[in-house]
């Protein structure tokens, strides 16, 4: 074997691996199956879209989302072959645009943006090489607010067989539909309309108001994006009518919270309805 060719059988040893072990750190956006985008199938050839004996699903919502609230999404992907795994998922809207906001809540999983959609995917740790069976990710989804409609999210897996390369691995879609539910009333409950905060956007203080038609117990509170409890305004019995709650700016320890935008949610008897607002400091 002469030197150059020598030299060009070492060089694909050197890249193909390099190539193989590219996405093991999270896959290129856009590769969900969702409208418009491609799945893991586009590199990883072997076999066709979900032909495997495996599964992938998602749990977390009740087929009926409420506006503004945080859902803990459980991506599960399974196949009796498979010893490292992936994933990648968006949220969409009616018209094909990202919807809600995603949030990781551990180190397994990472979030990128590109163009009008945002994606959550694995990270390296969260590919759990030599785990068999199945693997599951999970993904805090925030709902949009109210009058987005119906959504649908859209998510691809790889299970993969851990040869670090892209042969012999099965590939899965699946989307799941949720419509939007949210505010509202049974008959013979009260009725309660959250009111637009003002100012907004605001520094440091804002005027949040409801309405009830009638008395009913209530409790108001504001949340971070990622659905964390702020602060809680107002909790306990209060009278038909309007009533006017003031917020500083501080969460329940009194500590000042940083610029960004937050929820406030109203809980009266059924009645559920949820907006944002925008602290600017």
């Amino acid at each position: 074997m002469n030197r150059h060719v020598t030299f060009l059988a070492a060089l694909a040893m050197t890249v193909i691996p390099s190539l193989a072990l590219a996405f093991s750190g999270g896959p290129p956006d856009g590769h969900t199956n969702a409208p418009g985008e491609a799945n893991c199938t586009a590199c990883h050839v072997t076999f066709p879209l979900n032909s495997g004996a495996g599964s992938l699903g998602v749990t977390g919502v009740p087929g009926t989302y409420e506006p503004g609230t945080a859902y803990d999404l459980v991506v599960t992907l399974a196949d009796p072959g498979a010893q490292r795994w992936g994933f990648q998922l968006t949220v969409l809207d009616g018209s094909g645009v990202s919807t809600g906001s995603l949030a990781t809540l551990d180190t397994d999983v990472q979030l990128s943006t590109t163009g009008a959609r945002n994606y959550a995917k694995h990270t390296s740790a969260g590919t759990h090489p030599g785990t068999t069976g199945s693997h599951a990710w999970t993904v805090r989804w925030i709902s949009p607010a109210a009058g987005t409609g119906d959504v649908t999210l859209y998510v691809a897996g790889n299970a993969a067989n851990g040869n670090f390369f892209n042969t012999g691995d099965r590939i899965y879609a699946t989307s799941v539909a949720w419509t939007e539910g949210g505010f509202s009333a049974v008959p013979g409950a009260a009725f309660a309309r959250l009111g637009d905060n003002y100012p907004n956007p605001f520094n440091p203080r804002t005027t949040i108001s409801y309405t009830l038609d009638e008395a009913e117990s209530v409790r108001l509170a504001i949340y971070a994006m990622d659905g964390r409890l702020v602060r809680r305004l107002d909790d306990g019995p209060r009278s038909a009518g309007e009533h006017r709650v003031t917020w500083d700016g501080l969460d329940g320890d009194g500590r000042a919270v940083p610029s960004g935008t937050y929820l406030y949610r109203l809980e009266a008897g059924t009645a559920r309805d949820t907006r944002t607002m925008t602290l600017l400091r």
